[in-house]
């Protein structure tokens, strides 16, 4: 999940212009990111500035250093039931000072103190396990865009007072033998893309009107072959998501194109985070290895 996390943090930043450069002068933000996977340790924590729209973003450059950084477990009520202390361990980057499973369906707070007195708070509540049930039945190969598509039956995914949304996560080895599927292959042909930025690939969010309901009380998720970016093993992770992974990338996918709003009515991207922008958010997921077959020529 970690150069999944580094993808989203690099989308985060494009698109966090939209908002901030909509006031007459610049004003300068606190931008955070870290997501938290039910039953992995706890994540590091990145902790930086924004810059004005014409000058260049680098993270080294804009990483806020010597700030208290800390995740809580809480109970129901926001009191606090354990805390986590964190380190910095190079600029911007700060790691838990003793590790931590995250449990899931469980609520955590990031807060933060810098060093010049600005306080940043967010809260999620992790979802909660599922598992694939049909890992024995997925086939050896699936040839990309048959009829018959890669199809997880997983278990449900608990989450309070609303359907549960996931997405697909699609991770290839950088040393495999890489073959473009035609749509990204055009991509880096006529539009001068990276390979590399198709070594993890994510799908829209799957709602409640995109999968099936299974008598067994099961869901059935069909992965989109706009998700496959390459033949071959593919690693694909299956993500149940909190509110602040809907909001950011429900909101974030309408700024990069992704609805037919004029510019003037795109809303801004909803960041959850109370003083600063970016995203402290939590996932439960599962993965299963295919195999993607290219059709006969």
């Amino acid at each position: 999940m970690k150069r999944y996390i580094n993808l989203l943090f690099v989308l985060l930043l494009f698109c966090s212009g939209c908002e901030l450069y909509t006031q007459d002068e610049y004003e300068e933000y606190i931008v955070v990111e870290s997501y938290l996977v039910a039953n992995g340790t706890l994540p590091n924590v990145l902790l930086s500035h924004t810059t004005p729209i014409e000058e260049e973003y680098s993270f080294q450059d804009t990483a806020i250093e010597g700030a208290e950084v800390q995740v809580r477990r809480l109970n129901a009520d926001s009191s606090i039931i354990e805390t986590f202390e964190y380190k910095q361990v190079n600029p911007g980057i700060y790691e838990p000072v003793l590790s931590h499973t995250v449990l899931d369906q469980q609520l955590y707070e990031l807060y933060i103190q810098t060093n010049s007195g600005e306080t940043v708070k967010a809260q999620t509540y992790v979802p909660g396990n599922f598992e694939t049930v049909n890992r024995d039945q997925i086939k050896d190969g699936y040839v990309y865009q048959s009829e018959e598509q890669v199809q997880l039956k997983v278990t449900p995914s608990e989450y309070p007072g609303r359907q549960t949304f996931y997405f697909f996560t699609v991770n290839v080895s950088a040393d495999a033998d890489l073959r473009l599927t035609p749509f990204y292959a055009d991509l880096v042909e006529n539009q001068d893309a990276d390979t590399a930025n198709f070594y993890i690939n994510s799908s829209n969010i799957v709602n409640e009107g995109n999968y099936n309901q299974n008598q067994d009380g099961t869901i059935s998720l069909n992965l989109p072959w706009i998700s496959i970016a390459f033949y071959g093993r593919n690693t694909i992770i299956a993500n149940a998501i909190d509110d602040n992974m809907y909001d950011f990338l429900r909101s974030q996918s309408v700024q990069t194109g992704g609805s037919t709003l004029s510019p003037g009515e795109i809303q801004n991207i909803d960041y959850n985070v109370e003083g600063g922008i970016g995203i402290f958010g939590s996932m439960a997921s599962d993965t299963v290895l295919v195999n993607i077959l290219e059709p006969q020529q």
